[in-house]
C-alpha cells in the first residue's frame, strides 16, 4: 500500500489484532520509528504508543499531537472478516480552519454588538438636538398663530438662538457621522488649504470660550511657531481640535484650566497641544478612547455628552495628514492630547522652525 498525499494513512489489522499491512507513510504520518509497524505488530501495543497510556479498546476514536506539533484523528473501526482498519488523518490544518472561523464568527458578534451600540448611541445623539430644534419651532410657530398674541422679541430671539445651536450641533454630527463613512470606505480625501497656525490655534480657543466659561474653566491659547503656515485641510483641522477641546472640557472640573499651544516639533513639524486638569485616564484605557464605540468610564462620558467617535475620528485626520495624535494621561493628573503635524506639511514661504525653550 502507498502513501495517500493528502494526509491520510491506513493499516490493516487480522482478527487476532495483528499487522497485515499499511500505507507506506503510516509510521511517518504517526510520528513513529519504522519498527513500531512491523508486521504481525499488536494493534494494541500500537494504540497504547500512541496514547502514552493504557491502550483504548477498538472500536475507538483518539487524538494525538506529535513531536512535531501536528494534530492527529485516528480510529480503528471492525471489518466484515473480523479484523480492524486503522485510520490516521493530519487534521491541524483543518482545526487551524475552524479555529479561524471561531474567531471570524466572534469579530463578527462584536462587530455587530458594537454595531448595535453604535447606532443606540447615535440615536440619542442625532435626537437630542433635532428635538431641540422641533420644540423651539413648534413654540415660535404656535406664538406666532395665536389670536391677539404678540410675540416677546426677546424671547423670540432667545428661541431662535437655541434652534441655531441645536442645528449647527446636529450638522456637526452628520459630518462626522459621514467622515466615518468615508474612512470605512478608503474614501477620504483631504483640501489643500493654507492654513495659518496662529490662526488655527486662536480659531480653535475663540469657538471654545462659551463653553468653557460656562463650565467655569480657564481656556488659553499660544503659538510659538513664528507664524508658519501649513497645507492641510483646515475644516478638518478646525473639527480635530475642536473635538479635543470639547473633550477636554467636559472631562475638567469646575475652575481647572485647558489649554491650546503650538510649537516646534523634534521632526520640524509642527506640534499643538491640548492639555487640561481634568480628571484624566489610566493607560490601559487610552486606546479604547480612540477605538469608535468603546470608551473609558462610560457612565462618566455618557453623563456629560458625547457620541463617543470623536477622538476617533481626531485620530484618523491627524494620520491623513502623515501625522499623528497622541494621547498622555493618568487618573487624577489630567489629559495632554498631541496633534503632530510633519514637516512634508509646511509651505516653502514658511520660516524655518526652531526649538526653542519654553521660558521660565
Amino acid at each position: 500500500m502507498t502513501e495517500n498525499a493528502n494526509g491520510v494513512g491506513f493499516g490493516a489489522f487480522d482478527a487476532d489484532r495483528r499487522l497485515r499491512a499499511h500505507t507506506g507513510g503510516l509510521a511517518r504520518l504517526l510520528g513513529l520509528p519504522a519498527e513500531a509497524l512491523a508486521h504481525g505488530g499488536d494493534l494494541m501495543c500500537l494504540l497504547g504508543e500512541l496514547t502514552g497510556e493504557a491502550a483504548p479498546t477498538p472500536p475507538c476514536a483518539l487524538q494525538r499531537r506529535t513531536a512535531d506539533g501536528r494534530l492527529l484523528a485516528v480510529s480503528v473501526a471492525p471489518l466484515s472478516d473480523g479484523g480492524w482498519a486503522l485510520q490516521a488523518a493530519d487534521i491541524t490544518g483543518v482545526r487551524a480552519t475552524a479555529r479561524a472561523l471561531q474567531d471570524a464568527r466572534d469579530a463578527a458578534q462584536a462587530g455587530a454588538l458594537a454595531r448595535a451600540r453604535f447606532l443606540t448611541t447615535m440615536n440619542h445623539e442625532l435626537r437630542t438636538p433635532l428635538n431641540a430644534v422641533i420644540g423651539f419651532a413648534e413654540t415660535l410657530a404656535q406664538d406666532a398663530v395665536r389670536p391677539g398674541h404678540r410675540p416677546d422679541p426677546s424671547e423670540t430671539e432667545e428661541f431662535a438662538l437655541h434652534i441655531l445651536n441645536a442645528g449647527r450641533h446636529l450638522l456637526t454630527l452628520i459630518d462626522d457621522l459621514l467622515d466615518l463613512v468615508r474612512l470605512d470606505a478608503g474614501s477620504y480625501e483631504l483640501a489643500a488649504d493654507t492654513v495659518d497656525v496662529a490662526y488655527l490655534v486662536q480659531s480653535a480657543v475663540r469657538g471654545a470660550k462659551e463653553a468653557a466659561g460656562k463650565a467655569d474653566l480657564t481656556l488659553t491659547g499660544r503659538d510659538n511657531t513664528g507664524a508658519v503656515r501649513l497645507r492641510a485641510d483646515e475644516r478638518r483641522l478646525r473639527r480635530l481640535l475642536g473635538h479635543l477641546l470639547s473633550n477636554a472640557i467636559r472631562f475638567t472640573p469646575i475652575s481647572g484650566a485647558i489649554s491650546v499651544t503650538a510649537a516646534p516639533d523634534v521632526a520640524g513639524g509642527v506640534r499643538i497641544e491640548v492639555r487640561d486638569t481634568g480628571v484624566g485616564m489610566a493607560a490601559a484605557d487610552i486606546e479604547r478612547v480612540l477605538s469608535p464605540i468603546d470608551q473609558p468610564g462610560a457612565g462618566l462620558a455618557h453623563r456629560s455628552g458625547g457620541a463617543g467617535f470623536g477622538l476617533r475620528l481626531s485620530r484618523a485626520i491627524a494620520e491623513a495628514h502623515g501625522g499623528a495624535l497622541l494621547i498622555d494621561s493618568a487618573p487624577g493628573r489630567g489629559t495632554v492630547a498631541t496633534l503632530l503635524l510633519p514637516r512634508e506639511r509646511l509651505l516653502e514661504s514658511s520660516p524655518s522652525l526652531q526649538l526653542a525653550q519654553e521660558p521660565p
